[in-house]
């Protein structure tokens, strides 16, 4: 008789879907409901061909099988010896992991940093130093009826947002879902986010900075001259002007499009600042792929009053932009410690060649190109599929992780494992 598990949360994005239901036979996933492609792939991943069960080690170039005990040995060892170890990754791991890792660096006199940093990280350093509250997504659901996409394309990286938050959903103040929305995408290609928006403005890069100044210069009622400003025409602009007055309540989503610096943020906050003045309820929340990037931030904030990373090499730690490229460019780091992220995947080649040079050790519960290339591979469970935890949706809300299959035998999750390492195992 199959087993039927409700309720569970997916941690295969940032949104931390919490209604979904597997079924369940003979210890197995034989079917899973309301799941996107992306959780689709979280869920199964138990079985993926490419999952990693057992300790590995390089010696001559090539990988070999150790026992799991003696992977724990070496990678202690390893981290006693290294100068300048860098612990990297976090924000595919809950929070007890993330803080976990904290305590690793600190241990180490390291330096710890998240993989967001190079996407949201500076937008969630703002909010928390400025105490921002972003919208939360069911008051998005129930009430939103004016959605602006900046630099982002949720159709993609959040698939189940539109239909369960927000463009598409229906609320108590929004019954009608898509007919009592209005949406605006601004972003320099053409994607599907298209096809839900009553204004798409397709902007040159770099300059949807301009374009928010020119939102807020006509909504102050400003003397505004220009023909063109990124590549968008003085008409549209002011049709969109009139849409973004017509709103009664709305939320502005950001992705990796928009460029998040001190200054890009502080034009962002202040069109939003001079849009709740003309009477639109409006916040912002930034998107991010990694499940618990959000949380890495919160984390840090509540340990150590940082927003960014950790370094831990003086005795007041301190927090630095692009701290990780930085190492990598001035030949700081002789050890990288990595989990929740495959950096040779996502950085440029440059840094990607810079990184396969310096000894890896990788947690991770599948082979990627980071593991590859790493001298010591050691795997873990699947946070919220074969183990527990807690993560920050992102709208900031603490969300729990409900394992639903058994982990694999003799697999620790990243929590154990790093309190082992913690302990000096």
């Amino acid at each position: 008789m199959p087993e039927i598990k409700t309720n569970l949360v997916c941690s295969g994005c940032s949104l931390l879907c919490d209604d979904i239901a597997i079924e369940l036979e003979q210890g197995k996933i034989k079917k899973t409901y309301h799941v996107c492609a992306r959780g689709y792939g979280r869920f199964y991943q138990v079985d993926f061909k490419y999952r990693l069960l057992k300790p590995l080690i390089k010696r001559d170039g090539k990988f070999h099988e150790i026992a799991y005990e003696e992977a724990l040995r070496t990678a202690s060892q390893m981290l006693k010896e290294a100068k300048n170890p860098f612990f990297y990754g976090w924000s595919s791991a809950t929070s007890e992991a993330q803080e976990k890792g904290m305590l690793l660096a600190k241990k180490y006199k390291g330096v710890i940093d998240c993989s967001s940093n190079l996407t949201i990280g500076v937008a969630v350093q703002q909010f928390l130093q400025k105490s921002i509250e972003p919208p939360k997504l069911p008051f998005i659901k129930d009430n939103a009826d004016l959605l602006i996409f900046l630099g982002c394309n949720p159709t993609a990286s959040h698939i189940r947002l539109l239909s369960k938050y927000a463009l598409l959903a229906r609320g108590s103040k929004t019954a009608r879902g898509l007919e009592d929305r209005r949406a605006i995408t601004i972003d320099i290609r053409t994607t599907d986010m298209v096809k839900f928006s009553q204004h798409f403005l397709k902007v040159a890069p770099g300059t949807d900075r301009l374009l928010l100044e020119s939102f807020t210069q006509i909504l102050e009622g400003k003397s505004f001259t220009e023909e063109e400003v990124a590549h968008i025409p003085r008409k549209e602009i002011y049709d969109v002007v009139n849409t973004l007055k017509d709103g009664r309540t709305g939320v502005l989503f950001f992705g990796n499009g928009y460029t998040k610096t001190p200054e890009n943020m502080a034009t962002l906050f202040r069109f939003l600042e001079v849009l709740t003045q003309k009477g639109v309820k409006i916040g912002a929340i930034p998107l991010d792929g990694g499940y618990n990037a959000i949380g890495f931030a919160m984390n840090l904030k509540k340990k150590y009053n940082l927003e960014l990373n950790a370094d831990f090499r003086k005795p007041k730690a301190t927090q630095n932009e692009d701290l990780f490229k930085k190492a990598l460019k001035n030949g700081e780091i002789d050890l990288l410690f990595i989990l929740g992220a495959d950096p040779i995947s996502n950085f440029p080649f440059e840094f990607s060649k810079k990184i396969a040079k310096i000894p890896i050790i990788a947690i991770d519960f599948q082979h990627t190109p980071t593991t590859q290339n790493a001298k010591l591979v050691i795997p873990t469970t699947i946070p919220g599929v074969e183990s527990a935890g807690t993560a920050f949706r992102l709208d900031f809300e603490k969300t729990t992780l409900t394992p639903c299959l058994h982990a694999p035998e003799g697999i620790l999750s990243d929590e154990e494992l790093l309190n082992q390492l913690l302990q000096g195992t």
